[in-house]
């Protein structure tokens, strides 16, 4: 028995509820099929088809989906093949998830040393940044967005050593000190046991075992104009100047900033909060070993270690997965 509720018609009582939470179009066809259903309408299929702007083939489509799912089949169904045949195997797809979630690198990073390893496997299979990086979004590990690219101009200093830019930062209470090369992108890292100008110092001293032109810092107290230990430092070490960065303008040490948020994303899938310090070091050094090598920067178009040095570790892939401890996932040459 049919019931009526505010002058619409229902096949059901418990319809009038149901359909209350669907979209207008769901309920427009609803309000047409349960005419049609009704023995004593003489509605046929051409006219509601016609109803709802639609053919008479499509209509009978939705008929016979409602009276197989209710009002469930009123709704638009998804478009999405039964079947992929272009889509990885299952094992390829957790060997992605595995090794992004043991070293947070992006999809280019990860094509690069998991194709490494499937090669030295004898596995044919290739898999490409974009494949990756829908891998990771339909597994969930990030959210698919479309990003608006833009090319920037960029300013960098003419050759290697021409300009050293250095910065402190934080990791689980550990202060490290990051230094990069701002023409070829090459970066150090170490961890320090304080943030005293004179630790930080040593630290400089350790990391940049050479001389060179200038050396960009921002205004913190270890590299103020005021700091005489760092005034000593640079007039022992600078062929030229110490340079700082204007106050509340943090894009002049921009590129040593993404170095920084690159090593500590690495730390953080690497080390959890852990505060072992022998720990943070073994994998601050795999790290650096893999930006300057293993990494292809396309801000230059080249690696950073070939770029200052003009060549680079090879084995850097063997390196980073004994480093990583990801022998189990990944295949060494």
């Amino acid at each position: 028995m049919p019931f009526i509720h505010q002058g619409q018609l229902y096949l059901q009582k418990d319809h009038i509820d149901a359909i209350k939470s669907e979209a207008e179009e769901v309920r427009a066809k609803y309000q047409v099929v349960a005419t049609v259903l009704l023995r004593e309408s003489n509605l046929s299929s051409g006219r509601a088809a016609k109803s709802l702007d639609l053919s008479t083939r499509q209509f009978n489509r939705i008929l016979s989906r409602f009276k197989a799912k209710g009002i469930a089949g009123l709704r638009h169904g998804s478009r999405r093949p039964l079947s992929s045949p272009k889509k990885p195997p299952e094992w390829a797809e957790d060997l992605v998830v595995k090794v992004r979630d043991r070293t947070g690198f992006g999809s280019e990073d990860l094509s690069v040393i998991i194709n490494r390893s499937m090669e030295h496997k004898g596995i044919a299979l290739r898999l490409k940044p974009k494949r990756i990086y829908r891998i990771l979004v339909r597994r969930g590990v990030i959210e698919a967005e479309r990003r608006a690219l833009h090319d920037w101009r960029h300013f960098e200093w003419g050759h290697p050593n021409r300009l050293i830019q250095a910065d402190l930062t934080n990791f689980n209470g550990h202060p490290i000190l990051t230094t990069e090369d701002d023409h070829s992108r090459r970066g150090w890292a170490l961890r320090l046991a304080n943030a005293k100008d004179k630790t930080v110092v040593r630290g400089l001293e350790k990391l940049l075992r050479m001389r060179y032109d200038n050396l960009l810092t921002d205004n913190g107290s270890q590299f103020s104009r005021k700091n005489r230990v760092m005034k000593q430092y640079c007039e022992k070490n600078l062929d030229e100047k110490h340079i700082w960065s204007s106050v509340h303008h943090p894009q002049t040490l921009g590129k040593l900033s993404a170095f920084q948020k690159s090593l500590k994303r690495f730390l953080f899938h690497s080390v959890g909060s852990s505060t072992d310090r022998k720990l943070i070091d073994h994998f601050i050094s795999v790290f650096v070993h893999w930006y300057n090598n293993g990494r292809y920067h396309r801000g230059i178009k080249n690696y950073p270690e070939v770029r200052y040095s003009g060549k680079r570790d090879e084995d850097w892939y063997t390196a980073l997965v004994k480093g990583l401890n990801l022998e189990e996932l990944l295949i060494l040459p």
